[in-house]
């Protein structure tokens, strides 16, 4: 008799990489096309820009508020990057994944080791984690890159171009790594990786089990 199988659920699929590699835009299109599939909306200290909306594309929060939540033990990871502080809230993510809700989340490396560190730590979650770097084919196209958005100045261009070549060397501590090239095929080997992810044996289980 065969078995039937139906997916163990709750996977997260942690996208990072240098500003300018379209991060965003991946998970952003991920989540539009899998049903299921939620994005981890994180924390900052950074000023909304044109277009972004609280508690959609991040929290926007005070510095006050920021140092309550680190002072409550709230965040599983935050990092300082350049002049704002990034973080993501504990509840964003293992309730949700305690639930069997597919997440996907974009954030900068420091905060990918702190990801590595929690799940390591629970064994009901340390499989659940899936990490993608996005690698920008060379520094001038991401610098053309970052120019051409016309969100930054020159001095924080030089200073993100110096963040990205740290990013850059720990490329090889992730799952995957997906050299950028056009948009259409950066999001089909995203997807590829999400699809052969959910297929995995250890994610599969008899449906006639709990």
């Amino acid at each position: 008799m065969l078995p039937a199988l139906k997916e163990f659920r709750g996977l997260l699929l942690i996208v990072a990489g240098p500003t300018g590699t379209g991060k965003t835009t991946l998970i952003e299109r991920l989540v539009g096309s899998h049903p299921g599939v939620e994005r981890i909306v994180t924390c900052t200290t950074r000023p909304p820009r044109d277009r972004e909306r609280q508690g959609v594309d991040y929290f926007f929060l005070g510095d006050a508020e920021f140092d309550a939540s680190l002072a409550q033990g709230e965040f599983l990871e935050w990092a300082q990057v350049h002049v704002y502080r990034y973080g993501t809230k504990k509840s964003a993510v293992f309730d949700r994944l305690a639930h069997d809700t597919d997440l996907v989340v974009a954030v900068d490396v420091q905060g990918v080791q702190a990801y590595r560190k929690a799940f390591a730590g629970d064994p009901a979650m340390r499989d659940r984690l899936v990490t993608v770097f996005i690698m920008p084919p060379d520094l001038q196209t991401l610098n053309d890159r970052l120019v051409g958005r016309g969100q930054d100045s020159p001095e924080q261009i030089k200073r993100r171009l110096k963040t990205a070549l740290f990013e850059i060397e720990q490329w090889a501590d992730f799952d995957y790594c997906i050299v950028t090239g056009s948009k259409d095929e950066d999001y089909a080997r995203l997807g590829s990786i999400w699809t052969a992810e959910k297929c995995r044996v250890s994610r599969l289980r008899p449906s006639n089990r709990p």
